[in-house]
């Protein structure tokens, strides 16, 4: 009876973890696109998703990060994806291609923000007039992400040099220089690595994408973080909006943006220029036909009008040639 008992106890063990196996292979198999997408793109994406599982009833899955981290899993750890978007269309330029796209599509807007709580040191006094004074008092605390994992990290550098530069302020070197391990040598704005961004001030924080710092602005580990526009706007964040001239967001100064020049740790050189979002597909995608039709979304009005009502201004730019499955 025990020998029986252990056989009957085996045939059902068997039983359940087939049973098992084949419930997860069938959820595994469900039809579901990768996107790669910049922290930014979060809460948008999010809405795209929704719309586009309602309409095709193909799941999607989102993971964010840094928009070079990004597109460096493609590039360096050979992930596969459907669909990459970043936040700055020069890391598809200078990570992936040619080798891993040979086209993208600028398709957003955005800004560089000074964002803030009511919690935040000075929060009742900061203006557009004041805020390198403030930025500068010791017991302020300032976080920006990585500049070697986030655009948002070195758009926030740049926003630094050229305040420094519009205002002929100290800001970069009372800020960026005397918290950081970044320094300016023969006009370009060195990164060293991670492991060497920070000193021990303790007056600046910086995390891997500018999203992760919400939560240090929310618990008051900081005062303030340079953050999008958008990204303000998506979390209910007071925020302080700067001048054209240090903001990013005109096209007609690229020639003023590009005086601000970052080296990254890998060697990389990103120079300044107006914020534009870029999509595209990997070479390597899987879901080749799926993808498209989320690309097509992002592009077309579902995605214009969300993108436009989180506060990313939409634009259409092609460069290179886009598959016709995606063309307007």
């Amino acid at each position: 009876m025990k020998h029986l008992a252990a056989i009957v106890a085996a045939i059902v063990l068997g039983v359940a973890l087939l049973g098992g196996y084949l419930y997860i292979s069938h959820g595994e198999n469900e039809r579901t696109i990768t996107v790669l997408a910049a922290g930014s793109l979060a809460v948008p994406f999010g809405k795209i998703a929704e719309e586009y599982e309602k309409e095709y009833g193909i799941k999607v899955r989102i993971e964010t990060a840094g928009s070079v981290e990004t597109v460096k899993k493609i590039s360096e750890l050979h992930v596969h994806a459907d669909v990459v978007a970043v936040a700055d269309y020069r890391a598809i330029e200078n990570y992936l291609m040619p080798n891993y796209t040979s086209w993208y599509i600028k398709f957003a807007r955005n800004e560089i923000v000074i964002a803030y709580t009511s919690h935040s040191r000075y929060s009742s006094e900061i203006n557009s007039t004041n805020w390198m004074d403030i930025f500068s008092r010791d017991d302020v605390r300032i976080g920006f992400s990585s500049p070697n994992d986030d655009p948002c990290g070195y758009r926030a550098v740049m926003m630094f040099y050229l305040a420094s530069r519009h205002y002929n302020s100290s800001i970069f070197r009372d800020v960026v220089e005397n918290n950081t391990g970044i320094r300016i040598d023969n006009g370009k704005i060195e990164v060293p690595d991670d492991a060497n961004l920070l000193n021990s001030s303790g007056r600046v924080f910086i995390k891997r994408k500018s999203v992760s710092l919400l939560s240090d602005l929310e618990s008051g580990n900081i005062d303030y973080a340079i953050e999008y526009l958008s990204v303000a706007k998506q979390h209910g964040l007071k925020y302080l909006r700067l001048p054209d001239d240090i903001n990013l967001s005109n096209a007609s100064k690229s020639q003023w943006y590009q005086r601000a020049m970052v080296v990254l740790a890998d060697g990389k050189t990103v120079k300044g220029d107006a914020i534009n979002y870029a999509i595209t597909i990997p070479e390597n995608a899987p879901n080749r036909e799926d993808a498209y039709r989320f690309v097509a979304m992002v592009t077309g009005d579902t995605g214009r009008e969300i993108l436009n009502s989180c506060g990313q201004p939409p634009m259409y730019e092609a460069v290179g040639t886009v598959p016709e499955e995606i063309s307007p």
